[in-house]
């Protein structure tokens, strides 16, 4: 019998504890349940990407974008004048190394990815290309700004509006569509 009302005990303190934590009111929080705070979070400000890495990130792959679709300049160039500008702005020197690494590992992984694709030159595409990489050349290495999420689309909100390119290829599950799927394994 004392087990029933152990049990029952333990069961209406659950539910209520579970009320208190959905209410939208300033009641009962999980920091005042485990002695925590019960303020809330401060908002999070956007990430400066103006920093060496997100320059040299950012530099690397405009240079194996623009390489990649034909543009006519300097690319050892362009890695030699952006490296100069980190020095001079004061980059150590074991720094530097680890920001030339940064710049080599964005320009593989733009090549490789961009040689999978075969539509990777697009208009739309192209366009960006060029204005990224006027940009660079006249010496301005800064990343764009932060892409900003618009309020309700959640943590994930505008993840997957960047640079959509038609599919092009068979509708799925046609037979052209299993055709090119064993021919792509081979």
């Amino acid at each position: 019998m004392t087990l029933r009302i152990c049990a029952s005990a333990a069961f209406i303190s659950a539910t209520a504890l579970m009320a208190a934590g959905c209410s939208s009111g300033p009641g009962m929080t999980t920091g005042s349940l485990f002695g925590g705070s019960s303020q809330t979070a401060a908002p999070v400000a956007p990430v400066d990407n103006n920093t060496p890495t997100g320059r040299a990130l950012h530099v690397g792959t405009v240079a194996a974008r623009a390489s990649k679709c034909g543009y006519n300049f300097d690319a050892a160039g362009l890695k030699s004048n952006y490296l100069a500008a980190e020095a001079a702005s004061g980059l150590a020197v074991g720094d530097l190394t680890r920001v030339e690494q940064i710049y080599d590992t964005g320009y593989r992984g733009v090549m490789t990815a961009a040689a999978s694709e075969p539509d990777y030159c697009n208009s739309k595409r192209t366009a960006a290309i060029k204005t990224d990489l006027t940009k660079v050349l006249s010496a301005d290495f800064s990343p764009p700004p932060a892409p900003k999420v618009a309020g309700d689309g959640g943590v994930f909100g505008g993840l997957f509006d960047q640079d959509v390119v038609a599919d092009k290829g068979p509708q799925f599950g046609t037979g052209d569509w299993w055709d090119s799927q064993r021919d792509n394994k081979r």
